[in-house]
């Protein structure tokens, strides 16, 4: 049976226009890239082309920023294309099964499967369909969506930028200095013998210390700086727009305040510090190597003794 027998066959009986029918079927076949032609006419036909690009132009987009989850999305994938084909083929009821786990997996199929709820209320009231019955499931798709882009950027553990969001922040800056003579630095630090903490009293105490620690660094920084948790105990800030004088200031102010930090379990008190090393970007310096420098600098105000900065000038062109 060829697409179009296909979707006349799926089409008799589901209240679907063939249109529809045929789009949801390529979506089932992976072609998340198709839209539904626009007469912008503001007739039914072209109402429900606008939901269905919509729809399809987020789907599109979150597979996308999801494909660092290749197994997971696809099987959730998998179990999506079922789902679409018997929403083609007029039933509403079907749910994509979820894990709860929170993560941008389980929140796509979160949004699948209010989209087909959408679905099924934009069927049953097409003779109703107003302006405004868009603007609230085009709403409802933009949330869905700042909900997976937070998701897909932030630390589970510490609420501050995750790695893979922190490297791309500081790639986007280093290759701003392509185009503007602003200045760019970098500092990278780590909790000092945070192994002994975790020993002595135990991960839980060791998360609520890097916890503590993000918050702590965070409250010092500026509107414009960036943080994230580069990994393990390890963090990384990106300074837009600063001197190396004013990066290792404000470095300098969040070594301060963490070391007054104190943590308090089962009556033994520990105090935290950090360790940091500060550089300045060259022009035309590949980020590997600007993290080389300062992950250098760092190792360096450790072996000199710890709770320390060291900063590195850019080398000479």
């Amino acid at each position: 049976m060829g697409q179009d027998d296909r979707s006349r066959s799926l089409g008799e009986g589901s209240g679907l226009p063939s249109q529809l029918v045929e789009g949801l079927l390529l979506l089932c076949q992976g072609n998340f890239a198709y839209r539904l032609p626009r007469t912008l006419s503001g007739d039914n036909d072209d109402t429900v082309a606008s939901f269905f690009n919509s729809i399809a132009e987020k789907l599109e987009r979150m597979i996308q920023e999801s494909r660092d989850n290749e197994t997971r999305m696809s099987v959730l994938i998998d179990r999506v294309s079922k789902a679409l084909v018997s929403v083609a083929s007029g039933d509403f009821s079907v749910q994509v099964e979820r894990d709860f786990q929170g993560d941008t997996a389980d929140v796509l199929a979160l949004l699948v499967n209010n989209t087909i709820t959408q679905l099924a209320q934009l069927v049953a009231d097409s003779d109703r369909l107003a302006v405004d019955d868009r603007q609230r499931l085009e709403e409802l798709v933009d949330a869905r969506t700042r909900e997976l882009q937070v998701l897909a950027s932030i630390d589970e553990l510490t609420g501050i930028l995750n790695r893979r969001r922190i490297l791309a922040a500081a790639e986007e800056e280093c290759q701003r200095m392509t185009r503007y003579p602003e200045a760019l630095c970098v500092a990278m630090f780590d909790i000092d013998h945070f192994k002994l903490i975790n020993d002595a009293f135990g991960h839980s105490v060791g998360d609520r210390a890097l916890r503590l620690v993000a918050v702590t660094a965070r409250s010092q920084l500026r509107l414009q700086d960036r943080i994230g948790r580069y990994g393990g105990e390890e963090f990384l800030i990106v300074f837009p727009e600063t001197s190396l004088e004013g990066a290792a200031r404000v470095t300098e102010r969040v070594r301060a305040a963490i070391e007054s930090l104190e943590l308090d379990e089962g009556g033994f008190r520990a105090t935290v510090s950090i360790s940091a090393g500060v550089a300045e970007v060259a022009r035309g310096e590949t980020l590997d190597a600007v993290l080389r420098r300062v992950d250098s600098a760092m190792y360096l105000a450790k072996s000199s003794g710890r709770n320390q900065i060291v900063r590195v000038e850019k080398p000479a062109p």
